[in-house]
């Protein structure tokens, strides 16, 4: 796990285990109150991303509030990129970084649908709501070609080409990485599969109709057949990636009477 994710994940703990401290004051102003539909977007982070590892959209609409836990049906569409752990930059004599022996990008867009008890729900500037996830779906995994910048004389142009270490052996001819969109289109295929999460979510401060919180959980996925992310002439790649993610969500909420 890279430094930067570590220290995300731990300051999602330490938040955590500051939110029961905050909860008291939460408990007994529920009753009255009218439930809400949640729908909220944001940026996530997981261990096998780097900083920002995608994006995501999610909603939560209350199906059962009379029960101890109030139930809300939880649908969200994530889009990632994952990277395989031996990703590393290398640096080309240009300047420029390209990593060695990756073949492929691999984006994954995983639709969810699950649900989302509520623990505590925030009411007032003061408090924190807490709810835990279970959500299951498809996982499709896009496998896109991964370019280099290659051209093996100073005078020449350098060309696109996707990065073979058996072919692309001259480090000296290759002038950088090319852009994570180029030939976004071209000689792309598709893995499927299936994943299952398990998250906690923190609803930290409310604006209004507006929210604000963080989503830390684990997603466990497995693909038709393995993707080719480095070479496998270098290393073997995944069929299955066990992940621990955080997401930093932005969103509105709309009351709905009981």
């Amino acid at each position: 796990m890279k430094k930067n994710q570590f220290i995300l994940l731990m300051l999602a703990f330490l938040a955590i285990g500051q939110t029961y401290g905050q909860l008291g004051d939460s408990v007994d102003e529920e009753s009255d109150e009218m439930d809400s539909k949640y729908f909220a977007y944001g940026v996530t982070t997981n261990t096998h991303s780097g900083l920002l590892g995608g994006f995501v959209f999610r909603s939560s609409t209350p199906i059962n509030s009379a029960r101890r836990l109030p139930v809300h049906r939880y649908i969200a569409l994530e889009a990632v990129n994952l990277k395989h752990p031996k990703e590393s930059n290398s640096p080309t004599p240009l300047g420029t970084k390209f990593v060695f022996g990756k073949t492929n990008y691999f984006f994954v867009l995983r639709p969810e649908y699950g649900r989302e008890w509520y623990f505590f729900k925030k009411n007032g500037d003061s408090s924190i709501g807490l709810s835990g996830i279970l959500a299951v779906g498809p996982s499709l995994g896009i496998q896109k070609p991964y370019y280099i910048k290659y051209g093996r004389d100073a005078g020449e142009q350098a060309t696109l080409q996707q990065y073979d270490p058996d072919i692309h052996t001259d480090f000296n001819a290759i002038r950088g990485a090319g852009s994570i969109w180029q030939g976004f289109l071209n000689n792309t295929s598709v893995n499927p599969g299936l994943h299952v999460k398990a998250a906690t979510s923190i609803d930290m401060s409310t604006f209004g109709d507006n929210i604000t919180g963080f989503e830390l959980g684990a997603t466990v996925e497995v693909f038709s057949k393995q993707p080719e992310i480095i070479s496998s002439k270098l290393t073997s790649n995944a069929r299955a990636y066990a992940t621990a993610y955080l997401t930093l969500y932005f969103g509105n909420k709309r009351l709905i009477k009981k």
